[in-house]
């Protein structure tokens, strides 16, 4: 058995991305004029369905492209630890610890890149996950994405790939997200999850007759 959660208002309130652009704003490490302007357009975008996933991931590394893969640690730990905790929902965090007591696998999925994915989802007590492929030159970050790229139809390809790794599919396949995005791998899974749905999700599971879960924080 397993169970996939998404990340971003599913997990936590928020988009990690963007509290992780926010965080190096207010460290002066992006001072960049047009920043703000344009991640939020980029945001805009991706709660319309048209994210430029590509365009949007070397947008956001861009501050800390060149720096050394030690640095970077440093900077996300200090990020998740700062920023993360009080974002973390009580629905998501009862859910993993629910199938966690199951005995089921637990794995964490989103369009987030994995240098920001694996240390909130280790954060979160969950082993497992995938994000962006971020590329590393020399232990230098290249500010650019490698083919792994979980958004949308992505990943489903994702989650084929890490299953096929592991040489041995799982009986039951949970799927928790709050996104339109996540439809295709929502709709390939034995028990789809909306978490705190956007309106386009929110009208599709109704009338699917998928399980919706409301977090009040999740607005908040």
């Amino acid at each position: 058995m397993l169970a996939i959660f998404d990340l971003d208002e599913t997990l936590i309130r928020g988009d990690s991305s963007q509290l992780f652009t926010e965080f190096l704003r207010a460290e002066h490490i992006d001072a960049t004029p047009d920043s703000e302007a344009r991640d939020k357009a980029f945001m805009r975008a991706y709660t319309n369905g048209h994210l430029n996933l590509q365009d949007y991931m070397e947008y956001s590394l861009a501050p800390i492209r060149g720096w050394q893969r030690d640095q970077v640690e440093a900077l996300i730990d200090r990020f998740v630890t700062e920023v993360i905790p009080p974002r973390v929902l009580p629905t998501g965090r009862q859910r993993v610890a629910w199938h966690k007591a199951q005995g089921h696998d637990v794995l964490v999925i989103s369009a987030t890149g994995e240098h920001l994915v694996s240390p909130i989802a280790r954060h979160l007590g969950i082993d497992d996950d995938i994000g962006v492929q971020v590329e590393w030159l020399d232990d230098n970050l290249k500010g650019t994405i490698g083919t792994r790229r979980p958004f949308r139809d992505g990943k489903v390809a994702a989650f084929r790939e890490w299953t096929a790794a592991r040489r041995a599919a799982p009986e039951k396949v949970w799927f928790y997200s709050d996104s339109h995005n996540d439809l295709p791998l929502l709709s390939s899974v034995d028990y789809p999850v909306a978490v705190n749905p956007d309106p386009v999700l929110a009208d599709y599971a109704k009338q699917q007759g998928w399980c919706v879960l409301i977090d009040e924080l999740a607005q908040a």
